[in-house]
């Protein structure tokens, strides 16, 4: 009986080894990986007040981000992955929510070829990022109103944003209904 169980010890430790985390890309396996629909230049508008366009390289004037809409704006050049360049929080006020306007908040990670992929995308009054970042993919902090109609006055709901490598995206932790921000209904 003892012979059966050491023969089993080695089994169990090779079968083991198939069981080890799956590879995460870096962010140049990722940005190779992403359909070029999917990358997005960011520029920044001459006339300044921190417009921007964050369009598929070559498009300027049809993409919902562009310059000429002239929704979209800087929210923070934090450097999300600690590489040493910063990266683009972007704002965009072209959505609303009944009669309240909503923030659709984006974050952009550079590739180091002039191109960006997005790392975040949601709903939110704000995204703050920590002032200084030495490690990559720090949580963010973000803010969301209540969406609905007299609602203004409700306090705003704090959500954490954790980097979800498999995804290669900020996401919710936890995950919450946009509707839980409002206090009362209307």
């Amino acid at each position: 009986m003892a012979r059966a169980l050491f023969l089993s010890i080695p089994f169990l430790l090779s079968s083991s080894t198939c069981f080890a985390a799956a590879h995460t890309q870096t962010l140049q396996e990722r940005c190779a990986n992403t359909a070029v629909d999917d990358l997005v230049v960011i520029r920044a508008s001459p006339q300044g007040h921190e417009k921007l366009s964050a369009c598929p390289p070559g498009v300027d004037s049809d993409c919902i981000y562009s310059l000429t809409v002239g929704q979209t704006y800087s929210a923070g050049m934090p450097d999300l992955n600690a590489d040493g360049h910063p990266d683009q929080l972007v704002k965009h006020f072209g959505s609303n929510y009944g009669d309240v306007d909503v923030v659709h908040y984006l974050g952009f990670v550079q590739c180091g070829d002039g191109t960006a992929i997005n790392v975040l995308e949601g709903q939110f009054k704000d995204v703050i990022a920590p002032v200084v970042i030495t490690e990559p993919w720090p949580d963010l902090t973000a803010m969301r109103g209540c969406a609905a109609s007299g609602h203004q006055e409700d306090p705003p709901q704090r959500i954490k944003l954790s980097f979800n490598p498999e995804s290669y995206r900020y996401e919710e932790d936890p995950k919450l209904d946009p509707a839980s921000v409002c206090t009362s209904s209307p």
